[in-house]
């Protein structure tokens, strides 16, 4: 890609990400708690920690590229199919439940970005779901959608 379209999109994602992080702060988020030790921001916030990190080394890397250097292709198919699966994944997560919608979810976007050890996916694709759900149920007390089939779920 052309390296100033990089510098513009990751800068205005970086941008993005701390405005919305400093809204967090904002009165709208200073809510009582429903009984956890952590209140409705505490997610919010971890995510777009982690979007800002991404978004800072996106950054980075786009203005430390020399120009007339070529970047790394954008692969459109690639980037459309990731999306319906993201899309596809939480709308199942909202129907069938967090884990029912991940265990597949995560093995299709592993899929999609290239990874083929079939043994590994299926692994990967059910500790990383239960291991997020675990440190959200048990870890951070924020209850995750539920499966309407099994309430433990």
């Amino acid at each position: 890609m052309n390296r100033v379209l990089d510098i513009c999109v990751s800068g205005v994602l970086l941008m993005a990400a701390i405005g919305l992080f400093a809204l967090t702060f904002t009165d709208q988020f200073d809510v009582p708690t429903f009984g956890g030790d952590v209140g409705p921001a505490f997610a919010p916030r971890g995510f777009l920690l982690v979007w800002m990190g991404l978004a800072a080394v996106a950054t980075f890397l786009a203005v430390r590229r020399k120009a007339g250097e070529p970047g790394e292709p954008v692969r459109f198919g690639q980037l459309f199919v990731v999306v319906l699966i993201a899309a596809g994944t939480g709308v199942a997560m909202i129907n069938i439940g967090f884990l029912f919608a991940m265990v597949p979810g995560f093995f299709l976007f592993c899929w999609a970005f290239g990874y083929r050890e079939v043994l590994q996916l299926a692994v990967i694709s059910i500790v990383g779901p239960v291991a997020v759900w675990a440190l959200f149920t048990f870890g951070f007390e924020l209850l995750l959608p539920r499966s309407p089939w099994f309430h433990i779920l």
